[in-house]
């Protein structure tokens, strides 16, 4: 891709390479007073697999740059990071990286591509907008002088998105509480008087843990978290493939076999005396869509795998759905050395076939959802 510009005989856009760091650090400093990418960061999306760092060049000297984000199987991008060296702005560089970004993720496969700016910084606000791109959100308190971004979108192919149901972004804080984190956006969702807490996130857990790990704390099922659901004043449904004590089979020590398979027919009998629908067989993405165009908030256990490469059963929230994408929202942001926040995995589109894969655990192809409602009446 080549920039023609008046005063500039040509810019050229490249994928950034090893040597082009020092130049990338210097731009980076003299763009930024906080929020840094360093040395380090710079060096691990070189060549990586889920992002692109393209540079701007002007002959041999590095002008400026884009890093594009990604998450497999997921249908998007999240515009990381932009910036131009102060000396070239004003020249086009920044729109010309805006489109080089886009292309990036479209040969990604992720048509919708997202960013925060501050607040602060109308320039690039207005640099944004001039590219076709909305404001959705606002992510509070969200740099390290506590000042707010705004989230910004754009579609990079037409009707690409429907918007889902809103729901307000919770972060698990601990690597077992997926479920609960997702079951108070749920709730949250139907009744804003929910307040999404730390204590709430506990509470749930400790109601809803049904599982032994190989390793560490349990994780929650779907009858725990129906019934969590249930106490508080809330309609829940549940479905299951497979009837009996789930995740039994990655249990090695027999005594934690036995107090798998007692909490679940406990769960079983709690549910059952609450009037809680419980169906047993295989499911898909139909049947969850039907639900929630009922009214109904889904929580679906999917299989990291596909996203991370992790082989662990995790809850996720639907917010929407469209011709092409199951939009989720995902409570696991993931490892501190990872660029995501809240902001990525808040309504994310995933191609429906692909949601169908994810939503399917283990070599049983285990699936399991519950519905949460508002109570009738």
């Amino acid at each position: 891709m080549t920039l023609k510009t008046r005063e500039l005989p040509e810019i050229n856009f490249r994928l950034a390479q090893a040597s082009d760091i020092d130049a990338l650090c210097e731009i980076e400093n003299q763009s930024f007073d906080i929020d840094r990418l360093n040395r380090r960061a710079f060096k691990r999306f070189v060549g990586s697999e889920t992002a692109r760092l393209s540079v701007a060049a002007n002959g041999d000297t590095i002008v400026g740059y884009a890093l594009v984000i990604f998450r497999r199987n997921v249908a998007l991008a999240r515009l990381y990071s932009l910036a131009v060296a102060p000396e070239m702005r004003g020249q086009g560089i920044g729109r010309a990286l805006i489109a080089r970004a886009e292309e990036l993720s479209l040969d990604f496969g992720a048509p919708i591509l997202r960013l925060e700016v501050s607040q602060k910084n109308q320039t690039a606000i207005d640099l944004f907008a001039s590219a076709g791109y909305r404001e959705f959100a606002l992510y509070p308190d969200y740099y390290p002088d506590h000042s707010d971004a705004l989230r910004m979108e754009r579609e990079l192919v037409p009707n690409a998105m429907v918007l889902p149901s809103p729901i307000h972004f919770y972060h698990q804080t601990l690597p077992f509480t997926c479920g609960p984190a997702a079951l108070m956006m749920a709730m949250n969702a139907l009744d804003a008087d929910v307040a999404m807490d730390r204590n709430l996130e506990i509470a749930l857990w400790r109601e809803a843990t049904t599982i032994f790990m190989t390793s560490g704390h349990g994780g929650c099922g779907p009858l725990g978290l129906a019934l969590a659901a249930h106490k508080r004043g809330f309609d829940a449904e549940v479905l299951s493939s497979r009837d009996g004590p789930l995740f039994v089979d990655t249990v090695r020590k027999p005594k934690n076999r036995e107090v798998v398979e007692l909490v679940h027919y406990d769960f079983a009998l709690q549910a059952q005396d609450a009037g809680i629908p419980v169906t047993t067989g295989p499911f898909g993405v139909a049947e969850i869509e039907q639900r929630t165009k009922q009214g109904q908030m889904a929580l679906v256990l999917i299989s990291q795998y596909r996203i991370y490469g992790d082989k662990i059963p995790h809850w996720v929230v639907v917010s929407g759905f469209d011709d092409r994408f199951v939009y989720v929202s995902d409570p696991d942001i993931g490892e501190d050395h990872e660029p995501f926040n809240g902001s990525d995995c808040l309504s994310v589109p995933i191609l429906r076939h692909e949601f169908d894969l994810m939503a399917r655990y283990g070599r049983d192809k285990l699936q399991a959802a519950v519905f949460v409602n508002k109570k009738a009446g």
